[in-house]
């Protein structure tokens, strides 16, 4: 994973509760939504980050592994990922869900 990830940033991005989402291009398309259904269940003030991962099976994998499906291999850079992401929640201020 790349050391700055692309973030998209929905609900208030000043909250004290912080909801992060790995998601991918498909993903990105419904997160709009997902974030809306959120706020319409929870009267909690909320900021969910999208984090866009480039390579999926690359990025959120902790160690090489053949292909399941398709011809692309596992890689293992979950540890990269999660580090990056850990560096999104210094402020101790906020509560993060991954």
């Amino acid at each position: 994973m790349r050391e700055c990830p692309m973030i998209t940033t929905y609900g208030n991005p000043n909250a004290s509760i912080v909801l992060i989402q790995m998601v991918d291009d498909h993903d990105l398309e419904g997160i709009e939504s997902e974030a809306a259904e959120i706020k319409k269940r929870t009267d909690a003030d909320f900021c969910l980050l999208a984090i866009k991962v480039q390579n999926w099976n690359c990025d959120l994998s902790p160690w090489p592994a053949p292909a399941l499906f398709g011809k692309e291999n596992f890689g293992n850079g979950a540890a990269d990922t999660l580090n990056a992401v850990l560096k999104i929640c210094t402020d101790q201020e906020k509560t993060h869900f991954i």
